[in-house]
């Protein structure tokens, strides 16, 4: 008579099938494997800290993040110069090529109202490296077809040999742009409603 098997490994009369059970541990083994794999990517893509969102460009938040915290975590800026924007006077300043943001003066003093993000990162002496994207995954470089199709209902604003696409709105008044040049991301902004 022959015994009743259960699987690859074992049999109702205790006997082991050992190349099953050597197959049947490293098929564990390679599943395993590809879970870790997947649960430690999936966390690495779950990281927002770099999103460009209509309120923040990663750690700096606008009407939140000052002046000071912004030399403590990128330096001094290379270039800066009190600007008219609006019916206001802010401080233009501006990191290199990757980053420039508007800080009108505030009770607590000068505090980020606009950022700019010129580069696809950025460094960070407090956060590290920086990844600036959208939360759909639209970088500075990329394509102009490419903001078409994450933003479809973004209509272009074309002005001064460049676009600008207005992606998203939030909830306090703030938004979101793409500004394209050549048919390319060169920026993306966080402005608020209005600096009056």
């Amino acid at each position: 008579m022959q015994p009743f098997r259960l699987g690859w490994s074992l049999s109702i009369d205790n006997t082991v099938n050992l190349g099953g059970l050597m197959r049947g541990t490293r098929i564990a083994m390679v599943v395993a494997l590809v879970a870790v794999s997947v649960a430690i990517g999936t966390s690495a893509l779950a990281h927002r800290g770099e999103d460009v969102t209509p309120a923040k460009a990663g750690p700096i938040v606008r009407g939140t993040t000052t002046m000071s915290e912004m030399r403590e975590w990128f330096g001094n800026p290379t270039a800066r110069k009190v600007v008219r924007v609006g019916c206001i006077r802010a401080l233009r300043a501006r990191w290199g090529n990757d980053l420039k943001v508007f800080a009108p003066r505030g009770e607590d003093g000068r505090i980020v109202g606009a950022i700019f993000v010129r580069s696809r990162n950025a460094t960070s002496t407090k956060h590290g490296e920086l990844n600036w994207h959208t939360k759909k995954g639209l970088k500075v470089g990329d394509r102009n077809r490419k903001v078409r199709r994450l933003y479809p209902n973004a209509e272009p604003i074309t002005h001064a040999g460049h676009t600008h696409y207005r992606l998203r709105e939030g909830a306090d008044n703030g938004y979101m742009m793409a500004k394209v040049v050549d048919g390319r991301v060169v920026q993306l902004e966080v402005w608020p409603f209005e600096f009056c």
